[in-house]
């Protein structure tokens, strides 16, 4: 009887923990780049993409993060911002960004996860 039991337990937490689903933060893989297809003296588009590296459905629209702008060796505006819904196993989601900025000043752009 003490066999079953355990048994039954170890199903029921393997159960439990599979219906948690991935962590975004950890299978959403961030990279940035600026978008020219929009000029602007008051700050630069930039377009962010997420993929998802894990073999399940994540929730995308958990995972936050911060553009920065940079110049001359440090940072001239940054823009917090998310991505939409869900993205699916080894799919990609993306989303664009305004950072306000000197705009002629920009030689790079960074995201990191919030």
């Amino acid at each position: 009887m003490k066999r079953l039991f355990v048994v039954m337990a170890v199903l029921c937490l393997a159960f439990v923990a599979s219906g948690r689903g991935a962590d975004a933060k950890d299978c959403v893989d961030l990279s940035a780049s600026r978008d020219h297809d929009v000029e602007s003296p008051s700050g630069v588009r930039v377009t962010v993409t997420g993929r998802n590296h894990c073999q399940e459905s994540v929730d995308s629209g958990r995972v936050w993060f911060t553009v920065k702008a940079m110049g001359n060796g440090g940072v001239l505006g940054q823009q917090r911002g998310h991505f939409g819904p869900t993205v699916t196993p080894q799919g990609q989601v993306e989303t664009k960004v305004f950072v306000t900025c000197e705009a002629d000043r920009v030689s790079s752009i960074s995201v990191e996860k919030d």
